[in-house]
């Protein structure tokens, strides 16, 4: 009897990371290069290159798993159409105003709460008459004569998605659900998030915006799932299961329905592959750099913390979720110089398409990864064959060195600092608000560039220690498997993931791998554990 294999797929900002794990425990992964701005067409590409490996065969697969940061990274860039909202008379600026935190106590004019033209704009809020009170008793009836001035209203904007928050829905969500029948038997097509079924918790601002950005997510979420889910279907394999933001999988027809439930999917499973792979030991910081963003997180006694909120590009989402905070710094960064002469990254990204100038795709705007490629920090061609072009990345960072007076390797280097810097910046700022002190922890670097710069980092941080594992590079896709609701999962070893490379040594040094890119600078040192395991230490 052929032994049994689960598959998951990690969708990233610029590759498929896809793991097939057997049932005694043994592990084939590879990465593809996502194409252009395309969603489900490279997961099922990924999928059939992982099929298409000795002895897995569809009658061999038990379950696929899939995540992906596409809700993250939404969220980040901000570049789909903006959605409708329709909240209680009275109320239509409650979205708005938010919350009056200032958190830049000394900027002289304080900036708006949200991007509300991005999200939800002026003329796309509506009200509508009907009150539940605080004990969820109707003290008003719903205007419904007023539906149809709404759905005019959504029609002439040529809206596809729609929020419903209405007072104390989450005490009874009679009106709520009413208005959503009415609204769906006048625009067929629509789709609808309600704050009952998303967040039915009290508090209105918080409420009505995870909803807002809940049906901000669905178009985009919707399409691409029913596409992949059709192609699963198409070969045979198994109903596709999605990674949930607060762990463990779900069918994906749930998670389709409610996207914001995906928001940190990617993240949370890379958390979850790092506690299956690192066990019980001291506190750990894990450092998650892909395309478009990085994530950090923490691991307290080999188990990955929650939360009830996330914050997301600067965006409070009310979600249970891994404990992650998300920055818009990643390879695909975009490099801007300020009016003072400053480095800006982020959080606009080339991601995979156009992609930064050196992946030789069209892409011609300066980016984290161009300036690794003038350094020789990254190969000559990455996973899955893309071949990169040093002289487009210096033909891109020219206008950025010019406005620094810098030469462009001087500026390659500057990129890299300042983002080395912001990672680092987030990564202590996130430790020391839980009372963790960076300097008692260990760094695990994940994700296509944590590796990359997880030890200039650590330094910044005052940590001296980095474990990069052998499956790094696809963490997401590997943690996917090790869910909770899926029991233990057995990893066997498969081989030295690091090729070559001797034993240890010492920086400056840089890896590269099939999977993973590495940077050892100068002053530190690595060694390679019985386990496999990278280890980057800082020399006294």
């Amino acid at each position: 009897m052929n032994a049994s294999w689960s598959l998951a797929l990690d969708m990233g900002g610029t590759f498929i990371d896809a793991v097939a794990l057997r049932s005694d425990g043994h592990i084939t992964a590879l990465k593809h290069p996502r194409a252009g701005r395309r969603l489900a067409e490279p997961v099922v590409e990924a999928l059939d290159q992982l099929c298409a490996q000795p002895g897995i065969g569809p009658g061999d697969i038990d379950r696929v798993v899939h995540g992906s940061t596409v809700i993250t990274n939404l969220l980040l860039e901000l570049n789909e159409p903006p959605v409708a909202l329709v909240l209680t008379r009275g109320m239509r600026d409650v979205p708005v105003l938010a919350r009056q935190n200032r958190k830049e106590l000394y900027q002289p004019v304080i900036a708006p709460a949200l991007p509300e033209a991005k999200l939800f704009p002026e003329p796309l809020r509506f009200e509508i008459g009907g009150r539940i009170d605080a004990e969820g008793r109707e003290v008003e009836p719903l205007d419904l004569a007023a539906v149809d001035a709404i759905a005019d209203g959504v029609r002439a904007a040529s809206v596809r998605t729609l929020a419903i928050g209405l007072l104390f829905s989450h005490r009874n969500p009679a009106h709520e659900r009413a208005l959503c029948a009415a609204l769906r038997a006048r625009l067929p097509g629509l789709y609808v998030s309600l704050s009952s079924d998303v967040d039915p918790q009290p508090r209105e601002f918080e409420r009505w915006l995870t909803t807002a950005l809940d049906a901000y997510a669905k178009p985009l979420a919707a399409d691409y799932l029913h596409a992949l889910a059709e192609a699963l279907k198409v070969r045979g394999l198994p109903a596709l299961r999605l990674m949930r933001s607060a762990g463990g999988t779900a069918p994906w027809r749930d998670l389709a329905e409610q996207p914001i439930g995906l928001a940190m999917s990617g993240p949370c499973a890379a958390l979850q592959g790092v506690a299956a792979c690192l066990g019980t030991s001291g506190p750990a910081i894990v450092l998650d750099i892909g395309g478009t963003s990085a994530d950090i997180s923490i691991l307290l006694d080999g188990r990955p913390t929650f939360t009830d909120a996330l914050e997301c590009g600067g965006l409070p989402v009310r979600q249970r979720c891994a404990d992650i905070t998300s920055i818009g710094i990643g390879g695909g960064s975009v490099v801007s110089v300020l009016p003072g002469g400053a480095l800006r990254l982020g959080p606009r990204s080339q991601g995979a398409w156009p992609g930064p100038a050196a992946f030789g795709l069209g892409g011609d705007l300066p980016t984290l990864s161009d300036a690794l490629c003038v350094l020789d920090r990254l190969p000559a061609r990455l996973a899955g064959g893309m071949a990169l072009d040093r002289a487009a990345a210096q033909a891109a960072l020219g206008d950025v060195a010019a406005a620094l007076s810098l030469s462009v390797a001087r500026t390659a280097e500057a990129v890299v600092s300042a983002a080395a810097a912001g990672m680092a910046e987030a990564l202590k700022t996130h430790a020391f608000q839980r009372n963790l002190d960076p300097a008692d922890a260990v760094l695990v670097a994940i994700g296509g560039g944590g590796a990359q710069h997880a030890a200039e980092i650590a330094e910044l941080a005052g940590m001296r220690r980095v474990l990069v594992m052998p499956h790094a590079g696809v963490m997401a896709a590997l943690g996917m498997l090790c869910s909770p609701d899926e029991g233990d999962v057995r990893l066997a070893a498969s081989g030295s993931p690091w090729g070559s490379l001797p034993p240890q040594g010492e920086g400056p040094y840089s890896l590269f791998t099939p999977m993973t890119t590495a940077f050892v600078p100068a002053g530190w040192s690595w060694r390679i554990t019985p386990d496999q395991t990278l280890t980057l230490e800082a020399r006294a």
